[in-house]
């Protein structure tokens, strides 16, 4: 087997892994992205079992659609596939949600609820763009232009979007006399 070099670029190592299915070059990309993936996907899912079922998912999807990489920036490219996966999974679970719902008991209006200020349930309140970008920013701490490139926008519209999901998260948990709940 040929030997992969570890500092190689994430387009070099793919195009190698395109042409010549080469495991050492998967391996080092997989190692590269497995994490970030996770932290992505587990921002999007909320769940963390389907959270890694959806990172699987794409690195399975990424090799059977290896031969479509024609050597652009690489980690977009891996990205696309990974919201687009992550997306066609809570599509998925609110299906089944939904399901579910229909066959359960109804929940009174009344009843109690516990109000965490905690990041999962304040993200959790977000769209699934909003929280991919600041999952991006502030646990990843990735810079507007690496966000942009990422998210295939441009580097003024993730500023943009960043500051409108901050804005919501503000007006959703924060009361107007400026007290938390």
């Amino acid at each position: 087997m040929p030997h992969t070099d570890p500092t190689a670029t994430d387009e070099a190592l793919m195009l190698r892994f395109r042409d010549t299915l080469d495991d050492a070059a998967f391996d080092v990309l997989m190692d590269r992205y497995y994490g970030r993936a996770l932290t992505i996907a587990g921002s999007r899912i909320f769940d963390r079992s389907l959270a890694q079922d959806a990172v699987q998912e794409t690195f399975i999807r990424m090799v059977r659609e290896r031969k479509k990489y024609d050597g652009r920036k690489f980690s977009p490219w891996f990205y696309t596939i990974l919201r687009n996966i992550c997306t066609d999974f809570v599509r998925r679970e609110m299906r089944h949600r939904d399901k579910m719902d229909a066959l359960s008991v109804v929940i009174p209006d009344d009843a109690p609820s516990d109000k965490r200020n905690d990041f999962d349930e304040l993200i959790a309140a977000l769209p699934p763009t909003d929280r991919e970008l600041l999952v991006y920013r502030y646990v990843q701490g990735l810079s507007f232009q690496e966000i942009s490139e990422l998210m295939d926008i441009t580097e003024d519209t993730a500023k943009k979007r960043g500051q409108r999901a901050l804005q919501k998260l503000r007006d959703t948990f924060v009361p107007p006399d400026g007290e938390r709940a």
